[in-house]
């Protein structure tokens, strides 16, 4: 196993997978990043990218550092570019899932020159510092008590298709407490995702699944960054929207190839 260390300490894993332009691949809150390979993405972008797969903070076999301060925004876009300089990579793409897509606008608005180009997977919305307020207070109760049960059971609900259970079973095995030390985190951030959108002016394709994003702010969100585009997935939301891979792969990998060149590997 391959691991670097973190700024603060936190040994973090990391598995690199074939060759060409480097390519991050960055997790949100559930699952491991065993993912990309169980939802039908690693083996088809291996043949033409170098696939970092990031296990960060509190997934897989990375260390699981507790407390809000662990887990803060800053800390995990630091990790990323940690990530890139242990790697010697002058720069690379990033996708990142959910929560993850919340790091990439976040590395690539404070760290320009090291995102040659951005995949966010999961909707892109404004959040008023109420809002987060009454997300925290809701949601950090009930991770305590119930651990991913109820939040699986919504995502279950929402989806036409339902979540299969392998998906499900991905989920449930993460760590809650780094959620949760995540969320705690959240009001102390001092940055906007919605905010940061018109200063990211790398390449970026912003994925989100109709159903989770009912309103298209992600759209909106495209609209106000300089250099995106949004693919809205018709009848999926927050979790079909980004395993059904044949629904995104075609479109991910036509993005890839335009914006990033095959005689650049750092």
């Amino acid at each position: 196993m391959a691991f670097l260390t973190g700024s603060d300490g936190a040994r973090l894993h990391y598995e690199v997978e074939g060759d060409g332009p480097p390519l991050v691949l960055h997790l949100g809150a559930g699952c491991d990043s065993q993912l990309w390979r169980a939802a039908g993405y690693l083996e088809p972008l291996a043949k033409t990218y170098r696939c970092i797969l990031f296990d960060h903070r509190g997934h897989g076999p990375s260390d699981r550092p507790r407390g809000a301060a662990a887990n803060h925004i800053n800390r995990y876009a630091s990790d990323v570019v940690a990530l890139l300089g242990h790697l010697g990579l002058a720069r690379a793409a990033f996708w990142g899932y959910s929560n993850g897509s919340t790091v990439g606008l976040k590395v690539a608005q404070e760290h320009p020159t090291r995102i040659s180009a951005l995949i966010g997977s999961g909707g892109v919305g404004k959040t008023t510092p109420e809002q987060i307020a009454d997300i925290v207070a809701r949601r950090v109760p009930e991770f305590r008590e119930h651990g991913w049960t109820k939040l699986i059971a919504r995502f279950d609900e929402r989806e036409p298709d339902g979540v299969p259970d392998w998906m499900k079973e991905r989920i449930g095995a993460t760590d809650i407490q780094q959620l949760i030390d995540w969320l705690l985190a959240w009001p102390d951030w001092k940055w906007s995702e919605w905010d940061s959108l018109p200063h990211v002016v790398a390449p970026t394709l912003l994925v989100a699944g109709e159903l989770e994003d009912p309103e298209d702010e992600t759209g909106e969100a495209a609209a106000l960054m300089p250099n995106a585009t949004r693919l809205r997935v018709t009848g999926q939301g927050h979790i079909n929207a980004f395993i059904k891979s044949p629904l995104i792969l075609p479109r991910v990998r036509a993005f890839l190839a335009e914006h990033l060149s095959s005689r650049v590997k750092a």
